[in-house]
């Protein structure tokens, strides 16, 4: 039976316009999984050096022979998608009413620690009874350690939590750890996923 579920932040939680990695690797005239492929290399110094997106972006760049020119224009679309980024209100909504009807809500990000501080000037930090950022804790997903950190601090067994994300490679290894993966899509797929596993939304 579920007892908890936990969300993503970036692409579930928060959401934007457009796919800005699929703008850069547009850009720079190579496949989106030319470009995703380097950055997984790499994204550990963001999710556990807390290296800024922004920099991160920028490695990845340079490690795919960016220009100067380049990188600096690619900064400019980072600063611009940004401005577009706004809180899932309707899954807001959803959360609300999953606190209502008992269960246990978390935040599980392969994030900044800057995060904490977003989630308080958004007001969604209450939605929340643990967060879990990967910077602070020193593990990301889809590495069982976090999970099992989110897991303690839910005081809820593996099997009993749900976790959403919108990367299939976050989900990776799910049955292993334990826990039960839904891969999000729109807000309306994922509450007929939930009711399909008995949660009451």
């Amino acid at each position: 039976m579920i007892k908890a579920i936990a969300f993503d932040y970036g692409g579930v939680i928060e959401i934007k316009d457009g796919d800005i990695i699929q703008e850069i690797a547009s850009y720079l005239q190579i496949a989106k999984s030319d470009w995703q492929n380097v950055y997984f290399t790499v994204n550990h110094l963001s999710n556990i050096g807390n290296m800024s997106w922004r920099e991160t972006a920028t490695l990845v760049a340079q490690k795919l022979g960016a220009t100067d020119a380049q990188i600096l224009h690619i900064q400019d679309l980072i600063k611009e998608d940004g401005k577009t980024r706004k809180v899932n209100l309707e899954l807001v909504g959803i959360i609300e009413n999953l606190r209502k009807n008992k269960y246990k809500i978390a935040l599980l990000s392969n994030n900044v620690t800057e995060l904490r501080q977003r989630l308080v000037n958004k007001n969604i930090s209450s939605l929340f009874d643990e967060i879990i950022i990967s910077a602070e804790v020193g593990h990301q997903k889809p590495s069982p350690e976090i999970f099992e950190i989110l897991f303690k601090k839910l005081g809820v067994k593996n099997n009993e939590v749900a976790f959403i994300d919108d990367t299939e490679k976050s989900l990776e290894g799910a049955e292993k750890i334990g826990y039960i993966p839904l891969l999000f899509k729109t807000n309306k797929k994922l509450k007929e996923d939930l009711e399909k596993l008995g949660v009451k939304c």
